[in-house]
């Protein structure tokens, strides 16, 4: 029996690990955007076979604050006062691998893609624990993966089945590992700022056709097309409701709701061409979507994101463009990844990541940098805008180094998204600027 086995597939567990510390004892001092603290860091993992358990344990020390609940936070300086905060004390869970019948994962997101990632690529939950859930036959001719992106307030829920229906226990070929599936992603509360706002729907459907496929090289095209219903782009909402209320028809004592017009369904498609092998992961799309429509509109700024830029084209024409991704792992120690997205030349988006333990003695290195919409918004020129670090932006880098094995020093720069409440008590991500330094026992380098 042919085991047609994706080797997209296998490079997933490298997108999903967790791209900071692990396995880490320590501790030293975090400084958050200015502030302050003593930090105390435990990262124990359990292998058992299948099954992986990793715990991380943190607590940050203000001995500045005036109360005893500010006085030991959690990681980004957050309270333990939510199911979210507690739940980040497990790093993950997990059982096999994607590729096997039954996978899943309870962990955070640094790079989750779903299907051909024409909705959601390179999608971060920010430390969150989320859950990613694959089930497929064992020869993948149907299979099904799903996501959560936090259980412990859960308001993003997506899924990807796909079907092969002509494909055979053998001697299988282009037509009949023909291959069709369907994505679903839905935000319920997409701009946490608008009571009763409307969802963010997403809905997708793909063919391709796997040119040649084995357990360990897969060559395939295949078609995205992918619709979904922006909420109105807030900077606009103060016109539209002029506009609606100065119209007879509309009554002034009409809930906002039914005063505001809601936007029209945007679509996108892209067409691609897929390499994979079980070093690398190769992809080149066209693609073509109309005003409004925002392409792989969960990455990893999605929740920082929301929602500013909805407004991105909605004065603008029709947009095309192209969008190239690289995963490669030469050596056991050394993994790149690499994404570059545009569209009329004007609005780019860009993943750039390293991974590095072990090459270099006693030396590890970790970055990862991602930036959307440069030189879009912004009065600086693209190459100004593509280093500056703002709510468009996020950066991950990680310095390790081995003074006496086990024992490291690691410094951490991050510059990403953390969950806040105003003072309206409304729940929100805000960017936050962290730098850690520590000294402890590495179990993982």
């Amino acid at each position: 029996m042919n085991q047609s086995i994706s080797a997209q597939d296998r490079l997933t567990p490298y997108a999903e690990q967790n791209f900071l510390t692990s396995g880490y004892y320590g501790g030293g001092l975090t400084f958050i955007n200015g502030d302050a603290y003593v930090r105390l860091q435990l990262q124990p993992d359990l292998p058992l076979g299948k099954i992986g358990i990793g715990f991380d344990f943190v607590l940050l020390y203000n001995p500045y604050a005036q109360s005893g609940d500010d006085q030991f936070l959690a990681e980004d300086g957050e309270k333990w006062d939510s199911p979210s905060t507690w739940l980040r004390l497990i790093r993950y869970i997990s059982y096999a691998a994607p590729y096997d019948p039954f996978y899943f994962r309870l962990g955070e997101f640094d790079y989750l893609t779903i299907g051909h990632g024409s909705i959601m690529s390179g999608y971060s939950n920010h430390d969150r624990r989320g859950l990613h859930l694959n089930i497929r036959q064992h020869d993948s001719k149907f299979g099904i993966e799903s996501m959560v992106n936090d259980l412990g307030s859960p308001t993003i829920f997506g899924a990807r089945g796909f079907f092969r229906p002509l494909q055979r226990d053998e001697n299988n070929n282009l037509l009949t590992r023909f291959e069709v599936g369907s994505t679903y992603i839905t935000d319920i509360d997409p701009d946490s700022t608008v009571e009763n706002g409307e969802p963010l729907n997403t809905v997708g459907v793909d063919v391709g056709f796997p040119i040649y496929e084995t357990s360990t090289f897969r060559l395939d095209l295949y078609n995205d097309i992918a619709v979904l219903n922006p909420p109105p782009n807030p900077n606009n909402l103060n016109i539209e409701l002029a506009e609606t209320e100065s119209s007879e028809v509309v009554s002034e004592d009409s809930p906002m709701e039914e005063r505001v017009s809601t936007s029209d369904l945007a679509w996108g498609n892209a067409v691609g061409i897929g390499f994979a092998h079980t070093k690398a992961l190769f992809k080149f799309e066209y693609r073509i979507f109309n005003d409004g429509y925002i392409p792989s509109v969960f990455d990893y700024t999605y929740e920082s994101g929301m929602p500013v830029f909805w407004g991105l084209g909605t004065d603008i024409e029709a947009r095309r463009g192209f969008f190239t991704q690289l995963i490669w792992h030469p050596l056991k120690q050394l993994h790149f990844l690499t994404a570059f997205e545009n569209y009329n030349n004007n609005t780019s988006k860009i993943y750039l990541g390293i991974s590095e333990s072990g090459l270099i003695p006693r030396l590890g290195l970790r970055a990862y940098y991602t930036k959307r919409n440069i030189g879009y918004d912004n009065d600086n020129n693209f190459l100004q805008d593509l280093f500056d670090l703002d709510e468009k932006s996020a950066l991950n880098l990680e310095i390790r180094y081995a003074i006496f094995p086990p024992v490291e020093t690691i410094v951490v720069n991050e510059y990403r998204f953390r969950r806040v409440e105003n003072d309206d008590g409304v729940s929100e991500f805000e960017p936050i600027h962290k730098t850690t330094f520590m000294v402890g026992v590495s179990t993982d380098f």
